[in-house]
């Protein structure tokens, strides 16, 4: 079985190279006292972004996923993102980057973010819209856009910014890789449950050959791609 944590850093890598309008976002409004909810290690990618913060505290469910490091900015929680012990209006930031799908009731998680918010303080969220299955068995959705707008009307924040990306070619170009891994029974990746066939064994060497062909078809019609079928969705929402 394929490292998890190998796959891990290779596909939050290439999801990195596909998610830039987020760190633009970051840039623009990430200020002040920071909470980042779930984020793992997402600190390292924009410590050195020269953002105006004051603090930055990662929120998540074990110290597996605390950096080991000398900066006076950064400190780590261990927490329930569902129950933050924090007050009322406490950030003026809260970064949630693709964690909203490994969470039963992903509203709650949303509103808590919203109630930790200072009036006038902004959320960043990276949430999924055609997700394909990964940190099983604690992947349990993924969002269209109206569930999105929906979620930020009742947790009382409005939209600043809510932009699709990727598309339907890029998502089925993102189907086709994780096939690969998937087939190679990549933890995390896999339902253990679930068995292959004799068939599978057969076919598999023309899967290959068949993602191999169209991965580079699918990007390039991704270049006009279909937004309706977007990868994830980008929301800034400012608590009102």
């Amino acid at each position: 079985m394929v490292n998890n944590r190998i796959i891990s850093g290779i596909l939050y890598r290439l999801r990195d190279v596909r998610i830039s309008e987020v760190y633009r976002a970051i840039d623009r409004y990430c200020r002040g006292r920071v909470l980042d909810v779930g984020g793992r290690d997402f600190y390292m990618r924009v410590r050195n972004r020269r953002l105006e913060i004051s603090s930055w505290t990662t929120c998540d469910i074990s110290t597996d996923y605390k950096l080991t490091m000398d900066d006076g900015i950064y400190s780590f929680v261990v927490g329930d993102g569902c129950s933050l012990e924090y007050d009322n209006e406490t950030f003026d930031t809260v970064i949630n980057m693709q964690v909203l799908e490994h969470v039963f009731e992903p509203i709650r998680m949303f509103t808590e973010i919203a109630r930790v918010l200072k009036k006038g303080g902004h959320g960043v969220f990276l949430i999924p819209q055609t997700s394909t299955l990964h940190y099983a068995p604690n992947h349990y959705y993924n969002f269209t856009r109206f569930w999105v707008e929906k979620a930020a009307e009742m947790s009382e924040m409005e939209v600043i910014e809510l932009i699709p990306l990727g598309g339907a070619w890029s998502t089925m170009a993102s189907h086709l890789f994780s096939l690969v891994f998937q087939a190679m029974n990549a933890g995390g990746m896999r339902v253990r449950e679930y068995r292959r066939n004799a068939f599978f064994f057969v076919l598999f060497p023309f899967m290959l050959l068949y993602v191999v062909v169209n991965i580079p078809i699918l990007l390039l019609f991704s270049l006009g791609d279909l937004q309706e079928g977007a990868n994830n969705h980008l929301l800034v929402a400012r608590k009102r």
